[in-house]
C-alpha cells in the first residue's frame, strides 16, 4: 500500500465516523430529548453539528479522491512494469537470436 492509499483510508474511515456521529448528535439535539444534559441554545448547537458534519463529508470526498489517485498510480505502475519486462524480453531475444 502507498502513503496515499493509507491516507485516503485512515481519514476517510475517521471522516465517516464522524459524520455518523455527529448527524445523530444534532438530530438529539433537534428533538429535545433530556438525555443530552445540555444547557444553552439547542437548536444552535444542532446546526453546528450539521455543519461541522458537511465539513466531514468534504474531507471524507477528499479522501476517496486519494484512494481513486492511489488506485490510478499504481496501475501506470503496473504498467511501466510490464512494459520493462517486455523489453527486456526482447532484448534477452534478440540477444540469443544472432549467436545461434
Amino acid at each position: 500500500m502507498s502513503c496515499l492509499e493509507d491516507c485516503g483510508n485512515c481519514c476517510g474511515l475517521l471522516s465517516s465516523v464522524g459524520i455518523f456521529f455527529l448527524i445523530f448528535l444534532g438530530l438529539a439535539l433537534d428533538s429535545g430529548t433530556t438525555s443530552i444534559d445540555f444547557k444553552g441554545d439547542r437548536s444552535s448547537a444542532a446546526r453546528n453539528c450539521y455543519i461541522a458534519a458537511a465539513i466531514y463529508f468534504v474531507f471524507a470526498m477528499l479522501s476517496g479522491m486519494c484512494l481513486v489517485k492511489a488506485k490510478s498510480n499504481k496501475q501506470l505502475e503496473e504498467a511501466e512494469a510490464q512494459r520493462k519486462r517486455e523489453r527486456e524480453q526482447a532484448e534477452e531475444r534478440d540477444v540469443k537470436l544472432p549467436s545461434q
